[in-house]
């Protein structure tokens, strides 16, 4: 198989069907289905049995206890046999010309290493947003350091729930997948080091729709845990890198991560915190922007 879609599974039953059904659909159909679950404790593996017949390949690893999604991930890339490596997640919803669109990039193009594109945001009745608007407004990515300090300094800027690289990029380098933040840290470790050593190209296409109702189940909804990580991977990845990361490069980056946590804050500790950073950094509009937003979306709804 020229291709291994990955899928990592922990307590996925209530979504995976879905999932699947857009694998099966996939105009491209040279490739192995590999999931790993993760110590899961519902019908996840039962769902994945049932469709053995609807796919050329799927292979089933088990870890006996959760390990995470890290380990899980470094686990389903040793364990992949194909060339192009394709990310798929538990609760989204891929296009059938996902992987035909993707393959044929790293086919043509032997210079890029990893490849993805435009992500919808469905909140379960309409598709709220696109991401990222680099790519949705028919830009491209930079290359080496300016890809790099874009996905530091802006967050991560590859959707990365549909990412499909080669897998001897990943080998050759020694890239791993890493288990010390939780949840959007993992990716986000993984793009910012491929970055440096690979190029990675945005289709203008939507390939995946994520699943972001209101009341989804998943690690990325606990938020203490996620903005923890994000500014412990900031400081790390700055005392990595210092001739890449200058000190303007982070304080701009953790600016950043403290105005999206602002975003989820209410009432009036929302608008004391944000009368505090704007104070304290009259010259970053992104937290006059965000204040302002917050209330004319409060007025609409009076």
């Amino acid at each position: 198989m020229k291709v291994s879609v990955i899928l990592p599974v922990y307590n996925g039953a209530s979504t995976l069907k879905e999932t699947l059904d857009s694998l099966v659909n996939q105009t491209y159909q040279d490739f192995e289905l590999l999931a790993c679950i993760d110590g899961t404790t519902d019908a996840s593996k039962d769902i994945l049995e049932a469709y053995r017949d609807q796919f050329m390949v799927l292979r089933i690893l088990e870890n006996e206890e959760n390990q995470g999604l890290g380990p899980t991930m470094n686990r389903l890339v040793y364990e992949a046999q194909g060339t192009y490596l394709a990310v798929a997640e538990q609760d989204d919803y891929y296009y059938p010309e996902r992987l035909a669109l993707q393959v044929d990039v790293l086919d043509t193009q032997p210079e890029v290493g990893m490849v993805s594109g435009i992500a919808e945001f469905w909140d379960g009745e309409q598709v709220t947003m696109k991401f990222p608007g680099l790519l949705v407004h028919s830009g491209q990515y930079p290359e080496e350091q300016d890809m790099f300090l874009l996905n530091y300094k802006e967050r991560i800027k590859v959707v990365n729930s549909c990412m499909m690289f080669r897998k001897m990029v990943h080998i050759q380098n020694g890239l791993y997948f890493t288990r010390h933040y939780p949840s959007i840290g993992v990716d986000w470790t993984y793009v910012l080091r491929f970055s440096l050593i690979s190029k990675i190209y945005g289709l203008h296409h939507v390939l995946v729709r994520l699943d972001r109702k209101v009341n989804r189940n998943s690690i990325t909804s606990n938020t203490e845990q996620v903005f923890k990580g994000s500014r412990e991977l900031l400081r790390s990845f700055a005392y990595e890198y210092p001739d890449v990361i200058t000190k303007k490069d982070f304080g701009y980056a953790m600016r950043g991560q403290i105005s999206k946590e602002l975003n989820h804050l209410s009432g009036l500790r929302f608008i004391f915190m944000s009368f505090m950073y704007i104070l304290r950094y009259p010259m970053d509009a992104r937290f006059r922007q965000s204040f302002f937003k917050r209330i004319k979306m409060k007025l609409k709804k009076l």
